[in-house]
């Protein structure tokens, strides 16, 4: 005892500096009601192998600039009215956000005490999301219901994805695909992915055809796609026979000056 008030005695700027750092620390999470934050590419993980679902506590304004895929609209001053709706997704991991997780934390409290029991708060908010090169939407399809299992689920998938694609066309910033089946390019996805969103933007901003096969609700697609590319993530990116790999691949390839060249635009 004696050595610590020595220390702090010593010491006392450090320990001061201390104390007011785990006091920051103290208030952000109480703030957030004791909810667990999440890192973006983390929050993608859960959506893509959990099923999670986003919901965006922003205004109508910044909802309309810009959105995750799929994110449920519930702003945090109507927030008490969207509590029915977000009810049927009760049983997923639900991913909370605003600008940069202030509004989040307070929503993700709210959910809490409302018995949603698998609640996350996206650290950083949008700005986070941006920051890692995930891309943002104003496609206003909800997030499908189904779990991707039981035999009602292909038919409701199919219902979104039809859904998403109306709404996509409609769009102003969303990508039409370029979609032809004797196509060499081959990209494998999910309907969640933001990852599969941005790489295929890529794609069609080059104007190049591909084929899109959606693995997400097809086990022998997913493991046709793990069997050739030697990896379980999506998108998985195929030019001929070439394997390119992933989104992060693609644009490295991109930026390199090499991608035209294997697209044949060179």
């Amino acid at each position: 005892m004696e050595q610590l008030n020595e220390f702090v005695s010593n010491n006392w700027e450090l320990f001061f500096a201390l104390v007011v750092i785990v006091a920051l620390l103290a208030r952000s999470y109480l703030a957030s009601g004791g909810i667990k934050s999440i890192r973006p590419l983390e929050a993608v993980g859960l959506a893509n192998h959990n099923d999670a679902v986003f919901v965006d506590v922003r205004t109508d304004d910044e909802f309309r600039g810009g959105h995750i895929l799929h994110a449920l609209h519930a702003p945090l001053g109507l927030f008490d009215a969207k509590i029915k709706e977000l009810n049927r997704y009760k049983e997923r991991p639900l991913v909370v956000y605003c600008r940069s997780g202030s509004r989040s934390g307070r929503a993700g409290s709210l959910l809490k005490k409302q018995g949603f029991n698998e609640v996350y708060n996206l650290a950083g908010g949008v700005m986070a999301w941006q920051n890692a090169n995930l891309p943002l939407t104003k496609d206003k399809t909800p997030p499908p219901s189904d779990r991707g299992s039981g035999s009602g689920s292909a038919s409701e998938s199919e219902s979104a994805s039809k859904a998403q694609n109306t709404s996509t066309s409609e769009s102003d910033d969303s990508h039409q695909s370029r979609q032809t089946h004797d196509s060499k390019v081959v990209v494998y996805t999910t309907r969640r992915c933001p990852f599969c969103v941005r790489a295929i933007n890529l794609l069609n901003n080059k104007g190049v055809g591909f084929k899109e096969i959606d693995v997400g609700n097809n086990p022998q697609l997913r493991e046709e796609m793990e069997r050739k590319a030697k990896r379980n993530s999506v998108p998985q990116i195929f030019i001929g026979e070439y394997h390119v790999g992933g989104c992060d691949d693609m644009y490295h390839l991109e930026n390199n000056g090499k991608l035209d060249l294997l697209l044949g635009l060179k």
